[in-house]
C-alpha cells in the first residue's frame, strides 16, 4: 500500500513537471483549431455519414475531445491556483466556460449524442426508397439541423476558452 501511495506520488509529480513546461496556451490553441477542423467537417450529412462509417474517424475525434477535456481540466486548476477568482470577472467567466464545455459536453455525453446520430441515420438510409424522396430528404435536413446545433454548442465552448485564455496573463 505504501509502495503504491508512493509511486502515484512519483508519477503525479512526474506529470505536474512536464505540464509546467508545456504552453498550455498554444496547446488549447493547437487542439481548438483541430476541433474547429474537425466539427465542421462533421456538419453536413456527408461529414456525418463518413464519422459513422469510419472507425479511424471517429476513434480520432473521441480522442480529440478526450484531448481537449484533458487540457481544459488542467487550465481550470491552473487558473484557480494562479488567479483571484473572486476578484477577476474572466477569470470567473473561464472557469465558469470550462464547467460548462466539462459538464454538459463532455465526451461521454458526445458519445451518447453521436451514437445517437448515427443510428437516426442508419433509420433514415434504410427508409429511403424511390417515393419516400421528400420525406428523406425533411428527415436529413432535420438531422443536419440538430447536429449543427450540438457541434455548434461544443465548438462555442472550446472557442470562448481559447478566447479567454488569451486575455489571462500566464506569465
Amino acid at each position: 500500500m505504501k509502495y503504491t501511495l508512493f509511486l502515484i506520488f512519483i508519477v503525479s509529480g512526474f506529470f505536474s513537471q512536464s505540464q509546467e513546461n508545456v504552453d498550455i496556451v498554444q496547446v488549447i490553441d493547437d487542439l481548438t483549431v483541430k476541433w474547429d477542423m474537425t466539427a465542421i467537417k462533421m456538419k453536413n450529412y456527408q461529414g456525418i455519414q463518413e464519422f459513422c462509417l469510419t472507425e479511424d474517424y471517429k476513434t480520432e475525434t473521441i480522442e480529440l475531445l478526450d484531448n481537449i477535456h484533458h487540457w481544459d481540466t488542467t487550465l481550470y486548476f491552473i487558473v484557480q491556483e494562479k488567479f483571484d477568482t473572486n476578484s477577476d470577472k474572466e477569470v470567473a467567466a473561464t472557469l465558469e466556460d470550462i464547467e460548462k464545455l466539462e459538464t454538459e459536453y463532455s465526451t461521454e455525453n458526445f458519445k451518447d449524442f453521436i451514437v445517437a446520430e448515427c443510428d437516426m441515420l442508419k433509420v433514415i438510409e434504410e427508409s429511403f426508397d424511390a417515393e419516400t424522396v421528400k420525406q428523406y430528404e425533411k428527415d436529413i435536413k432535420k438531422f443536419e439541423k440538430e447536429l449543427v446545433k450540438y457541434l455548434n454548442s461544443i465548438t462555442y465552448r472550446i472557442d470562448i476558452i481559447d478566447e479567454h485564455i488569451h486575455h489571462l496573463n500566464f506569465d
